[in-house]
């Protein structure tokens, strides 16, 4: 082969193939000279390293507006729901109504003053926001009397009682404000109508007076039945007391107004009412 290259490189005029010694290509190359390696240690020109690529280099920038609002305030409708119902019961403790009757050719004309009563209630309504709109059921049950009931005559008198009945239908609306997540405040307004029902039961008397001792002779007794219906008004305020999730209980007070019952003049029951109800 290399004698072959050797011929072929005469005729061509090219450089024939050599043969390569392995142990001399195997052979480490001589030691730098210490000038070569001085200048080898010489610093170089100073190289300022490449930037790293940033993410989103090309992204524009975002700009944030803080709202100078810190927090907002849960209505009454996020806090307890759209819709309740609530049964209550109530207690009386004042109330008054003016009677006039005629007996005997005498005409009796006095106030009747209310005792301890009792109230039962069932009211549904609807939420929106902190405004509700209500229907209102309820019962009403009363006891007057006055012991020395007035004729306009100094020395006759009726010793009398009765008692007031009304079952009252109503509707109405209010505003409920919230003091925190368990506790809000409740005002309302509502009319309606109510059958009221009286009676009134007494016994007069002539009194008289001989010397130093006084005497009370019982003339005759009087008895009287009326109902009708009569036109009725309630305003009532108070705190509504979130219990659990949908449980909420109520206390307030409320004043309802009744018109005329015939002899029976219109009459006002300051009711003190507890309830316990469901928000769904």
């Amino acid at each position: 082969m290399l004698e072959l290259s050797d011929k072929m490189g005469r005729i061509s005029g090219t450089e024939p193939i050599q043969l390569i010694d392995r142990n001399q290509s195997l052979v480490l190359p001589p030691p730098k000279s210490p000038a070569q390696k001085s200048y080898e240690q010489l610093p170089g020109p100073p190289v300022k390293p490449l930037p790293l690529p940033q993410e989103n280099e090309w992204k524009e920038e975002s700009v944030t507006y803080q709202s100078e609002v810190s927090s907002i305030a849960p209505t009454s409708q996020q806090i307890r729901g759209d819709y309740y119902f609530m049964p209550m019961i109530g207690l009386a403790l004042t109330s008054y109504t003016t009677y006039t009757f005629e007996e005997s050719g005498r005409k009796f004309r006095d106030q009747l003053n209310g005792e301890l009563g009792n109230s039962v209630a069932l009211t549904g309504g609807r939420r929106w926001e902190n405004l509700l709109a209500y229907i209102r059921f309820g019962y009403q049950h009363q006891r007057f009397e006055n012991a020395n009931f007035s004729s306009g005559i100094a020395n006759i008198h009726a010793v009398s009682n009765g008692s007031e009945e009304s079952y009252s239908l109503s509707i109405g609306g209010g505003y409920s404000v919230a003091l925190n997540d368990t506790i809000s405040t409740i005002g309302t307004l509502g009319v309606g109508t109510a059958w009221r029902r009286n009676s009134f039961d007494s016994e007069l008397f002539i009194t008289e007076t001989l010397g130093n001792v006084t005497i009370s002779d019982y003339i005759v007794s009087h008895s009287d039945f009326q109902s009708s219906m009569v036109f009725t008004y309630d305003l009532a305020i108070g705190l509504e007391i979130m219990l659990a999730e949908n449980f909420t209980s109520y206390l307030g007070y409320r004043l309802i107004g009744l018109t005329d019952n015939k002899d029976f003049e219109g009459s006002f029951q300051h009711l003190f009412e507890i309830g316990l109800g469901a928000n769904f």
